[in-house]
């Protein structure tokens, strides 16, 4: 298996979000999110707007987590449901950074070509708290 081609990138930004518990194993919070991509590759041309909402769990040190789930809707009107999984990497002196795997699914015959997509997702936050970052999303092979 690999990285294949890039399907789209951009820029989005955090909502206000709210914590749901605290406790030893870290913080559980939940956020929503909406970022603006462009197609490119085999995506050229499907441009849109994603918003997500995810649950995470922050431990006090190393790896988190997040469970996303989200709608993906093109510049024509069409849509995509997504679901997916996020990993977060918080290192002090550096930018956070989060990978994950996603899913869709669609009735979109113009989009029925996702229904069969693993896609990987790179995100870099801009800040530290994640208020505004970059989004790239890769087909996995």
């Amino acid at each position: 298996m690999a990285i294949g081609d890039k399907l789209w990138e951009g820029k989005g930004k955090s909502n206000p979000g709210f914590i749901k518990a605290v406790g030893m194993e870290g913080v559980t919070s939940i956020f929503s999110w909406t970022a603006q991509v462009k197609g490119m590759g085999p995506a050229e041309g499907v441009d849109g707007n994603i918003n997500v909402t995810a649950k995470s769990m922050m431990p006090p040190k190393g790896v988190g987590g997040a469970k996303d789930q989200g709608v993906f809707m093109t510049m024509t009107g069409d849509m995509s449901v997504l679901k997916g999984f996020d990993l977060m990497k918080m290192t002090m002196g550096s930018k956070p950074i989060s990978v994950g795997l996603w899913s869709f699914m669609t009735m979109s015959e113009k989009l029925s070509w996702m229904n069969d997509l693993i896609a990987i997702v790179t995100f870099e936050a801009l800040d530290p708290m994640w208020m505004e970052f970059n989004i790239t999303i890769w087909e996995w092979k």
